[in-house]
């Protein structure tokens, strides 16, 4: 084998890596040991996977981002009730309401988002002044929402 041949291989062996991770796009965030602050459903959902709806009553519900996902992703609350949302990553994310859509089912990445102007707020990073945010729903429905940089972080709040 040439000296050329293995050179080749060991480009390759260290670019594949530094790809997969510029394609994730943030590489270096860690879902976070920090648990949700009191008020926060700790119930897990039954398979364990943030897609999974989860109800909860009471004011102090909270969604945590890690790993580059709200979770729970879907979460249903009583109307009237204060939902915030707590950063758990070492990333800054945003709380965009309003509706996304076409996800890839490959990639899980949102083709579609609009924005709605109900709430948009700039989440710091873990740790930091605003790392939370709070908001009160107060009428039932459906409220879809985003985080604008993350194509994968996709979300519903349900209120009835």
């Amino acid at each position: 084998m040439s000296s050329n041949g293995n050179k080749t291989t060991l480009a390759g062996v260290l670019v594949l890596p530094a790809l997969v991770l510029a394609l994730v796009g943030c590489a270096g965030s860690q879902p976070s040991q920090m648990q949700p602050s009191t008020g926060a459903t700790d119930q897990p959902a039954e398979s364990g996977s943030p897609t999974e709806e989860e109800t909860t009553e009471g004011d102090g519900d909270v969604i945590m981002t890690v790993g580059l996902a709200f979770m729970p992703e879907t979460i249903t609350v009583e109307a009237g009730t204060t939902v915030t949302w707590q950063n758990g990553e070492a990333i800054s994310h945003t709380v965009t309401s309003g509706a996304w859509g076409d996800v890839n089912e490959e990639t899980g990445l949102r083709g579609t988002e609009t924005a709605d102007g109900l709430f948009d707020h700039d989440l710091a990073r873990m740790g930091e002044e605003g790392d939370s945010f709070s908001f009160t729903f107060e009428e039932p429905g459906e409220y879809p929402y985003f985080c604008k940089p993350h194509l994968t972080m996709n979300a519903m709040v349900i209120v009835e």
